[in-house]
């Protein structure tokens, strides 16, 4: 008898690949490969480690935060002139209404510490609680720089403060520096020409 059938065949059996050791040694090899790639990165890429702290805290002109918060309120600016050679501005800015315009110019000092320069034209009690919180409200003294008195307070933070209004604008300098340098940075303060 013929059969229209095909004629059947014996399945093939395909070897699979054993599971376990070999999976397990693989997975080692492919971390230990990731990990000597990544370290031969982070030795050899400069600054990818370490990043130099002038990486981290990069330079920043603040003239024109300063001319525009002439501009907005008609008053000049007070800044440090001139700025000791050591320290560098790393930050700027210039916020709020005609009325209670703030600038804020930040500076990096020795010691890798940072010194902050906030005035505005609106009440002190504003710019000395939005600088400093409410702990900041609080007169804690007074000192003398340059003939002229400051107020000192601390901020919600722990940090010295001083305060002072002058030609119409209130100051606040604030920071993580020494009260040395907070008192440097309020000794060097002329009007923005």
């Amino acid at each position: 008898m013929t059969s229209t059938e095909p004629p059947r065949s014996e399945p093939t059996q395909i070897e699979k690949p054993r599971r376990g050791s070999e999976t397990g040694l693989d997975m080692v090899r492919s971390i230990g490969l990731i990990i000597v790639v990544t370290a031969v990165t982070l030795i050899f890429v400069p600054g990818l480690l370490h990043p130099s702290k002038s990486d981290r805290m990069p330079p920043v002109d603040y003239s024109s935060y300063v001319a525009g918060f002439h501009q907005v309120t008609g008053k000049a600016a007070l800044v440090p002139t001139p700025a000791p050679a050591s320290w560098r501005a790393n930050a700027g800015t210039l916020t709020g209404p005609a009325s209670t315009e703030r600038l804020h110019v930040g500076f990096v000092v020795p010691g890798a510490e940072y010194a902050g320069l906030d005035e505005s034209v609106g009440p002190m009690a504003t710019i000395v609680k939005r600088v400093l919180g409410k702990q900041g409200l609080a007169v804690t003294g007074s000192t003398q720089i340059e003939g002229r008195t400051w107020q000192s307070r601390e901020s919600s933070r722990g940090e010295l403060a001083i305060t002072r209004r002058a030609a119409g604008v209130n100051i606040v300098i604030t920071g993580s520096a020494r009260g040395e340098d907070l008192e440097l940075l309020a000794a060097s303060l002329r009007p923005a020409s």
